[in-house]
């Protein structure tokens, strides 16, 4: 491979309260952390830091509380607090969440206001837009857990089938990106015409411009998120937005991996 191969496998054995930094310094600006929060106990997350927390609720059952409201969550969830407001998230049973920290850049007040985003932005995963794009089957669900234009510079969502499927590899410079994979994904990852086994708990990046695919076989599931960061706003929301088609439709998958 003529790339270099960032790949970090999260050990979720481990059972006390933990923050795991994953894979910092590979792309400017953000931060990946994975939180361990067990039951009865919380962690905060501090206003004014000079960059979001993007969190997604990976696993377990949490209250959130934001901005003088208290949420409570036990399903998969994204959430956004403002970049004033305090976060404190309050586990009821082990809790497993994804931190992306984004730092904030000065024209950011005025995308938010263009974008019209109110904070805490949050979109619990099953109602999450469903999209199609050219390089995915018609058995694939794709989601848009935070569409573009919302956070700047930022999207987020997810990539679902069962095998036989395959995401057809290509390539998108004006986009840089993590995938991050849910604990039942196994699947490989397809990087210049190698492929990379990746199971779950796992954040891998895909280095900026390489020629990229996902393929997975028998009956084993494909479920994981990409994370994408616009290094050129413009151009990258060209490519999401000519790319990433909303079907209006809420499917799913069942046990058995069946599309309904």
């Amino acid at each position: 491979m003529k790339h270099d191969l960032h790949m970090e496998v999260i050990d979720m054995t481990q059972k006390e309260n933990r923050v795991l930094p994953l894979c910092h310094g590979v792309i400017p600006g953000s931060r990946p952390y994975h939180h361990t929060i067990v039951a009865g106990s919380e962690t905060v997350f501090a206003a004014n830091t000079g960059y979001y927390h993007i969190l997604i609720l990976i696993g377990g059952e949490a209250d959130f509380v934001c901005n003088g409201e208290t949420v409570r969550f036990d399903e998969r969830v994204t959430f956004v607090p403002g970049a004033d407001q305090e976060l404190t998230v309050k586990a009821l049973t082990d809790t497993q969440i994804l931190e992306i920290q984004w730092d904030i850049f000065p024209e950011d007040e005025g995308m938010l206001k263009e974008y019209g985003t109110t904070f805490p932005h949050y979109v619990l995963y099953r109602n999450s837009i469903q999209y199609i794009d050219r390089n995915k089957s018609e058995k694939t669900i794709s989601r848009m857990m935070i569409p573009h234009k919302v956070i700047p510079r930022f999207s987020l969502g997810s990539v679902e089938s069962f095998g036989y499927d395959l995401v057809k590899p290509h390539s998108h410079p004006m986009l840089d990106q993590f995938f991050f994979s849910f604990p039942e994904n196994d699947m490989e990852v397809i990087i210049d015409d190698e492929k990379i086994p990746m199971k779950g708990d796992t954040i891998l990046y895909i280095p900026l411009g390489s020629n990229h695919g996902v393929e997975v076989t028998g009956d084993r599931h494909m479920h994981y998120m990409w994370i994408d960061f616009l290094p050129d706003n413009e151009l990258g929301l060209k490519r999401l937005e000519s790319s990433h088609m909303p079907t209006g439709k809420w499917n799913s998958f069942s046990a058995d991996g069946k599309k309904s």
